[in-house]
């Protein structure tokens, strides 16, 4: 164990105190004793100090906890000090080779006022209370490297002063706080013109009483206060970083929207290699705005797509500081100036009625698909009948002709009897934006749901913290894109070394295929290739313009497609429509080409986009690559330079 330091040598005399419990006293009965698990008393998370029964803790009970971080300590005893009546704060550390080693927490009435405070002259206002008065209540821990913990070292309980009855606790300092959610919800309903006092009166509505909320009227306008204060200096330093940025990057696009008085609206940003991967894979374009990670809790919009290796990629990002149709038509024209006027051929989105209207005045040819995903939740909740939930999902997603799929939607609204329900009309009516049926034909590269956008919330969610303001969420989230580009080196590395090993019956086309597409994509384009072999063709027909084919499945002669030749354009089209949907052949297609003995793949039938060459010719791939690492190695170094600048420390 390493020397104790003044402080600590005079914790340990003070233990000898009947009312400090030192961990030693316990030492050797907790080693000798095998009925003593260690693991419980361990504290992981904040779920376990939630389970704790504080009214029957003993002080022996809290001498023999441990816990798996420093935070967990202090949040540990100030909600005992909340059950006593007493409010907490941090005491003194000691510090070993720059890392804090032991930590006192101590009650807020430990000390004394300083006299100067008390005897100012040219005070206006009357002196605070005095509240310090040399308590010696504490709790006092230390990192046991063994367990690799901290550990009780001391613990008194004794208080000099009266403690608050439990119903008033809450007002006390440490027991006094605002949640991110409250916050959050505290920040909308000022949007809209509700007074500070107006917005208590109704948390406390929600909370049931006003003593259930933890914090008072002055705690959210310091709140507001404190917003203001920072997030103008905040967003200075955020356009700092973009410009360090753009002087490396000529390409890296950002605009910046104020509202009155310089107030921060929105912000929107992409890099060249953000403009890149749109000009080749912004066909498809994916976004919501339900990640809030960042310090204010404004809504952050990732625009998204999917690369040749069926991956999410990233075409720029946006901070707002609200969901309105005019942020989001704001948003979506500052894209289509960083992508020099590309519109998307088709857009899919949650469904939210401002993005909706925002598609169709910015982008009114492209086709807007709502996320499926969050069409069967809905379903749930306006509904409420799991059965309909599950017809709903199969008719929704089912490759069903038009006329079946009108069938089918009659079929269902009158067995539920919910043909007058108000959300059944309004998704009757939006059918072409959601229904396989009536999408069929129309290129979303695969994409169904915004399940893109949550996974990519996932990553994101392992760079970005809620703490992190406009700055730090900037320059995390880059961090955040270099990574996504390494797993993209790496799925380039894989598809363009070793060949997969053949597994149909239709091994040439299947090795021309691999020698085509990227290895993701492969294996998709192989798994038509087995649903190929239980087809069969049954008819086939020639015109004056092409061949046609009828395609059954094996023992279900019903189901039949009917796929076309054009010999003089080399082109296949089938009546399922997926080679349309998707860009990749459907299993009908190579049935016929199997049937006519085609050993190669068409060039009709090989998207670019989905092929290892995707990227081939196209100049400033490598560049960018060598200048985002470049930009972050000096990112820290730079942009504190900057932020310093900014607040004029460095002139």
């Amino acid at each position: 164990m390493e020397p104790q330091t003044q402080e600590a040598s005079n914790s340990q005399r003070h233990t000898s105190d009947q009312n400090v419990h030192n961990v030693s006293d316990h030492v050797d009965e907790d080693v000798t004793s095998d009925a003593v698990d260690m693991d419980q008393y361990r504290i992981n998370s904040w779920e376990d100090i939630g389970k704790i029964d504080f009214s029957s803790l003993s002080m022996k009970n809290i001498c023999q906890l441990h816990f798996a971080d420093l935070g967990l300590a202090f949040e540990f005893y100030n909600s005992y000090a909340k059950t006593r009546g007493f409010s907490v704060r941090k005491s003194r550390s000691r510090i070993v080779d720059g890392k804090v080693r032991e930590k006192a927490y101590v009650c807020s009435c430990e000390g004394y006022r300083l006299e100067k405070w008390n005897h100012m002259k040219n005070r206006v206002r009357e002196p605070k209370p005095e509240t310090r008065c040399g308590c010696m209540s504490k709790l006092h821990v230390f990192f046991d490297a063994v367990i690799e913990s901290w550990v009780v070292r001391d613990f008194c309980d004794e208080h000099n002063h009266d403690l608050v009855v439990p119903k008033l606790a809450r007002m006390l300092r440490s027991h006094k706080k605002m949640t991110e959610p409250d916050i959050s919800q505290m920040n909308h309903m000022k949007e809209v013109g509700i007074s500070i006092p107006n917005i208590f009166g109704s948390l406390a509505s929600q909370c049931g009483e006003y003593e259930n909320i933890n914090f008072s009227i002055k705690d959210m306008h310091n709140q507001v206060a404190k917003q203001r204060r920072q997030l103008p200096d905040d967003l200075t330093s955020a356009m700092a970083y973009l410009e360090m940025l753009a002087a490396r990057d000529r390409n890296l696009f950002y605009s910046v929207e104020k509202g009155r008085e310089g107030v921060f609206r929105q912000i929107f940003w992409c890099d060249g290699r953000c403009q890149l991967d749109y000009d080749l894979f912004g066909d498809v374009l994916a976004f919501d705005a339900t990640y809030k990670k960042n310090r204010y809790r404004l809504p952050v919009v990732i625009f998204s797509g999917v690369n040749h290796h069926n991956q999410t990629v990233v075409f720029g990002a946006a901070i707002v500081s609200n969901e309105r149709k005019s942020t989001y038509v704001w948003l979506l024209k500052q894209l289509l100036i960083a992508m020099k006027g590309k519109i998307p051929t088709s857009v899919i989105t949650d469904g939210h009625q401002s993005m909706a209207i925002a598609i169709r005045e910015v982008f009114p040819n492209a086709h807007h698909r709502l996320c499926a995903w969050h069409l069967m939740r809905n379903a749930t909740s306006n509904i409420h009948k799991p059965q309909f939930t599950k017809m709903f999902t199969k008719l929704m997603l089912g490759d069903y002709e038009v006329g079946v799929f009108e069938q089918k939607w009659e079929e269902m609204v009158g067995f539920f009897g919910v043909e007058d329900r108000e959300w059944i009309v309004d998704m009757y009516g939006k059918r072409n934006m959601w229904a396989t049926a009536h999408i069929r034909g129309k290129f979303f590269a695969g994409f169904r749901t915004t399940s893109r956008c949550e996974s990519l919330h996932a990553v994101l969610k392992r760079y970005v913290k809620s703490r992190h303001n406009l700055t730090e969420f900037v320059q995390h989230f880059q961090r955040c894109l270099s990574y996504m580009r390494h797993r993209e080196d790496l799925a380039d590395f894989k598809s363009s070394t070793g060949q997969p090993v053949m597994q149909t019956h239709f091994q040439q086309l299947e090795r021309s295929a691999a020698t085509i597409y990227t290895r993701q994509i492969f294996m998709l384009f192989r798994s038509m290739l087995h649903k190929a072999s239980t087809l069969k063709v049954i008819y086939e027909k020639e015109t004056s313009s092409c061949k046609i084919y009828q395609v059954s499945k094996f023992y279900k002669p019903n189901m039949i497609w009917h796929v076309s030749f054009h010999g003089e354009q080399d082109e296949f089209k089938c009546s399922c429509m997926r080679m349309d949907s998707i860009g990749i052949p459907c299993s009908h297609i190579l049935a016929v080409l199997g049937f006519v003995d085609i050993a190669e793949l068409p060039k009709s039938l090989v998207l670019r986009r989905w092929t290892r060459k995707a990227k081939e010719g196209i100049s400033g791939y490598d560049d960018m690559g060598g200048l985002m690492e470049d930009s972050l190695a000096i990112s820290r170094r730079a942009c504190l330079a900057h932020w310093w600048l900014i607040v004029g420390i460095i002139t």
